[in-house]
């Protein structure tokens, strides 16, 4: 689920440099609520970056909802769900503003 998370991130970011002054950094704290609850590295990616954003939050969110944890990271999943869907939706959200 971090790859799937660090995947997104890296193609929000190369959006972000190719159009400045869209409408990404509405996108910004969900997509920074994620990478902190997964205590992801902040790095480079290497990978591809022609994929939907949205979509990688979203399958990422599928995986974290499968998760088995114990009652102590219960919270923590429920709150890495959310903010995984709410990182899909914010980038839908830019998305569907950009085609308009």
């Amino acid at each position: 689920m971090t790859e799937l998370v660090v995947q997104a991130e890296a193609i929000v970011e190369a959006l972000e440099a190719r159009r400045p002054g869209e409408r990404w950094a509405m996108t910004a704290f969900s997509r920074f609520r994620c990478v902190q609850l997964l205590g992801a590295p902040y790095e480079p990616y290497d990978g591809q970056l022609q994929a939907d954003p949205a979509a990688l939050f979203d399958q990422a969110a599928r995986v974290v909802d499968g998760l088995d944890v114990s009652i102590d990271q219960l919270s923590w999943r429920l709150a890495l769900a959310d903010a995984l869907r709410s990182a899909a939706a914010d980038i839908r959200m830019v998305q569907d503003a950009h085609d308009v």
